[in-house]
Order: structure tokens, then sequence, then C-alpha cells
């Protein structure tokens, strides 16, 4: 399937050919503006943190702990509304995420946490967390932000999973023993806190970085005001008429002509719906399409191809961009989307400033 979004331009030449004729200048009057039109190009906005970041990119990708699996995020984990750049290594179990932020004029990492390449962000006790399943036990730990870094708050361990094996139960808070009422109290602000995981979101190909530096972030700044409503009320009535859960959102630009499409992902099961809105002159048009296994898309920028993988392996493309989705196969440079922000007032409210 092709979505063909190419705006047809007029010929002017009959209109042109007679006013040639004309001694008398007339007054040009400026078009008005349209849902296409925006304030500017994302390559025209600047933020402190882009030339560090992509340094800090190119640098690891250059590195010894660089791999195939290698992947990064930009996630604002401190509420300043500045993202932190964060490095996943690898996929493997003991892999933790870098995490760089912006201190002044310079990148500091602030933390590395993490299993499997990933972590859970905690927005609302502003802590990044995990916990890894063993072979009979659990372990982990949650961290929050203390002085400009990421400390630990509470580690945490028990072997209940052990306990068919006639091992003797242990719960661990901060390397002691406790009950398991004092383990659960330690834990309670951490387990009912929503949560996402994040650190696994770009690949280190060329195209990926520098759509994640220049595009990503710019959106605030890019759409005009009047772009901002529509989207937002878009998202509104979705929060109002439909019982949703683990629904998220997110802006993509899908065809790369520097104005986002809304990415709604309706869940986190394998049969949820991915809404698709974008501009057209002054209306809004909609594409449904199938997920990932996480509710998800992935956007392929290099191609300019957007696509879902589902648990059989099956792979489903679309394209704005009009380009021929016959035959394609994922390149170095993608992007997991669709699950950057939670589908809530609040976050809806913070996505549009």
């Amino acid at each position: 399937m092709t979505i063909n979004k190419k705006i047809s331009i007029l010929a002017a030449g009959a209109v042109l050919a007679v006013c040639a004729g004309c001694s008398e200048t007339k007054k040009v009057e400026s078009l008005p503006l349209t849902l296409l039109d925006t304030n500017m190009k994302p390559e025209e906005v600047e933020f402190k943190w882009q030339k560090d970041y992509e340094t800090l990119l190119k640098s690891f990708k250059n590195s010894e702990q660089y791999s195939d699996s290698s992947m990064f995020d930009l996630t604002d984990l401190t509420g300043d509304g500045t993202p932190e750049l964060i490095i996943s290594p690898s996929e493997d179990v003991n892999a933790q995420c870098i995490i760089y932020t912006m201190t002044g004029t310079v990148a500091d990492k602030i933390a590395d946490i993490g299993s499997y390449g990933q972590f859970d962000y905690l927005p609302e006790p502003c802590a990044v967390g995990f916990s890894y399943n063993g072979d009979g036990f659990v372990v982990g730990e949650y961290q929050t932000l203390q002085e400009g870094s990421f400390q630990t708050a509470v580690s945490f361990y028990n072997n209940t999973e052990s306990a068919s094996s006639g091992a003797v139960i242990k719960y661990q808070i901060n390397g002691d023993d406790v009950t398991l009422a004092k383990y659960e109290e330690a834990l309670q602000p951490y387990k009912e806190a929503t949560a996402f995981k994040t650190g696994r979101k770009y690949t280190f190909g060329d195209d990926a970085i520098k759509y994640a530096i220049n595009y990503s972030e710019t959106w605030n700044t890019v759409l005009r005001d009047e772009q901002k409503q529509v989207y937002r009320d878009r998202l509104s009535a979705i929060l109002e008429n439909a019982d949703l859960k683990d629904a998220a959102f997110e802006l993509v630009d899908l065809d790369m002509n520097g104005n986002p499409e809304l990415v709604v992902s309706t869940g986190i099961l394998n049969d949820s719906q991915v809404r698709i809105f974008y501009f057209d002159t002054n209306d809004v048009k909609e594409i449904d399409c199938t997920c990932d296994t996480d509710g998800g898309i992935h956007y392929d920028m290099k191609a300019k191809v957007f696509y879902a993988t589902d648990f059989y392996g099956e792979m489903k493309c679309w394209s704005m961009a009009g380009t021929d989705i016959n035959g394609f196969a994922p390149s170095e440079s993608n992007m997991k989307c669709g699950r950057k922000n939670l589908l809530t007032k609040d976050s809806v409210a913070k996505a549009f400033l």
C-alpha cells in the first residue's frame, strides 16, 4: 500500500501572459497559510545539546563497545525540557545503558543502568530502574535524581522462585535481609508508578543519527499553533471516546518533508491498531496500520518506509513518500516509533507547548 501526499502545482502560464501586457504594477498579496505551512524547517532549529550528543554518538560508534545490536535514545529523564542521551551497547543480559545529560554547555555522564540494554523510566517519581529475573531469583534497583545525577535509591533481591527447590526464602533491600512487608513497602512507590522501557529506539546508521539529532526534538518549534491545536484535538478526541489501556503517541516525519505525522499506538497487544494522522492542505487525514509486537511501528529514514512485524516475522510495509515497497528490507537507519509519550491529558499538553 502506498500513500501519495504530493501536492500538484497548477501551471500559471496563462495568467502570466495576461499580466505581462499590463503597464500598471499590481501589489502581490500573500496566500493564506494552510496546514502544510510550518514555522521553519527542522534543520533550522538549534539546541545546545545537538553537537555534543552527535559527537558522543559518533565516538561510541567508533569504539570497541559498539556492536551491530547497539542502539540509542533521546528522552527527557530529568523533566527540565532537555533530552538525555541514552546509549545502549547491546541486548546482552548484563548490558547497561549509558546516560548523558547537558550540564551547562557540556555533556556529562550521569548514570549506568539497565539490563538487556534497556531500563524503565518512571516520570512521576523521576526515577529509572530495572529488574532481572534469573534462575529462581529477581534482582534490580531504582535510581532517583540527586544533585544532578542518578543515584541508587533502592536495590532489591528475592529468591521466591527457588521455593520449590527447598531454598531458604530471602527478601533483601539495599543488601539487608527484610520481611516481605518491608520489601513490598520499599518498592511500592516504584511498582505503582507508570513506567515504560527506554534505551533502544534508534539504530546507529548515519540517517538515523541525523534524524534523532536534527528532527526528533524540533516539532514544538517547527509546527505553528494552529497545527499543534489540530493534533491536540485529535488526541483529546481519542482519549474521550475510547477505553484505551497503554496507549501512546509520537510525532514522526514519515516522509521527511519537514512536516511531522502524528502516530498513535492504541496499545501494546499484538492486535492493537496504529493510527497515523497527517496534514493535507486544510484537512487532516488518517491511515490505519498494524503494529509491531510492542504496539508501535518501525520507520526506515533512508528508504522512507514504515513497517510492522508480527510474532511470526511477517512484515507489512507502507510509504507516504511514494517509495516502492516491493522487496523492501530495513536499512542500517531505522527507529521504533509511536510510543514516545503515554497518551494522557498531561502528556498531550506537554507535547504541544
